[in-house]
């Protein structure tokens, strides 16, 4: 046999051997999207960088989709395994016809509030203005309704929701004189004081599943051990958060950008209670969601919340008793 022979050999067996571990490897990862960069993201961030995944017998790529358009119609198509973000856009998906589930609510409120320009006390001052949100289909688009719907305001007819494409920009937006008002959630609306603007209103009292872990039915049903042990290690994020304050504010300033301490310990302190240990999804969150879409949305009006969630993932992780072990 030629020596040319024998490496040739050698060189099909491992490229063999290296197809059979990157298939692997794309069998035990998932592909995960969150939506943006507010402080009550920091349990996903947690997961990623202390290596969560890994602990629990899989991997993840993590990846920053701003749009939740975008994030919705990759997770639709395949391209992603997982979504964190607002329930809302998930839930106008399956009314179209999306096979989505909202698998998870990762919190049960939110810290989102409405801040103004100088000049205006009350949300009724914004008759006739313009309020920036992330997106149209997003947490802030909701609460900016629930808030305006308290005192009797419509949005889009009494005040305009204009979409900015995040916190940032909104802020930017307020700042600049182009918005009088902005939906904004810490740390942006420490920023927000220090520039001078104030809080009229404040959404965490609301009953809203604000950030949840969504995926395709199909996915838990044909990938559920890969799903179980992501989900796994997005619960223990969330423990993580809410008993390590020190590193959860670490990673929270990492990826929120926020060097200032005083800044984070507040976002910490605002975040800390408004998770679900269990992610458990309820119909009760769905409802009020629906009730805002059926405005527009004649499915809306005629579906039940049930059929938006699935309890599977969030019933394995409690009968497991892994909460109790992190």
């Amino acid at each position: 046999m030629s020596l040319i022979y024998r490496l040739r050999t050698v060189a099909v067996a491992a490229l063999c051997l290296v197809s059979t571990f990157s298939l692997a490897d794309a069998q035990n990862k998932i592909r995960a999207a969150y939506s943006s960069t507010s402080g009550i993201f920091t349990p996903v961030w947690i997961a990623s960088d202390e290596r969560l995944y890994q602990k629990h017998q899989t991997d993840a790529d993590l990846v920053f989709i701003g749009g939740s358009a975008v994030a919705v119609s990759a997770l639709i198509a395949g391209e992603i395994d997982f979504i964190y973000g607002g329930a809302d856009p998930i839930i106008a998906g399956i009314l179209a016809g999306a096979d989505l589930t909202l698998a998870g609510f990762i919190s049960t409120t939110t810290p989102i509030s409405l801040y103004v320009a100088p000049g205006i006390t009350k949300v009724e001052d914004l008759k006739g203005k313009n309020v920036a949100v992330t997106r149209l289909a997003s947490s802030t688009a909701y609460m900016a309704k629930v808030c305006f719907g308290q005192y009797k305001l419509e949005a889009m007819k009494d005040i305009m929701l204009l979409q900015s494409g995040g916190y940032p920009e909104s802020l930017a937006a307020l700042q600049a004189g182009r918005m009088q008002g902005a939906m904004l959630s810490p740390p942006f609306t420490y920023r927000a004081e220090a520039l001078g603007f104030k809080r009229i209103w404040n959404g965490a009292g609301v009953e809203y599943p604000s950030f949840v872990l969504a995926t395709r039915r199909t996915f838990i049903r044909d990938s559920a051990e890969r799903a179980q042990r992501a989900f796994t290690a997005v619960a223990e994020g969330v423990h993580i958060f809410r008993t390590d304050k020190e590193r959860a504010m670490r990673i929270m300033g990492k990826y929120t950008r926020v060097t200032d301490r005083t800044v984070l310990e507040n976002t910490y302190a605002d975040n800390k209670d408004v998770y679900s240990l269990l992610l458990r999804p309820t119909a009760s969150g769905v409802k009020p969601i629906l009730e805002v879409l059926a405005a527009s949305n004649p499915k809306a009006a005629a579906a039940k919340p049930e059929q938006f969630i699935d309890l599977t993932l969030s019933r394995r992780l409690e009968e497991s008793g892994a909460v109790k072990k992190f």
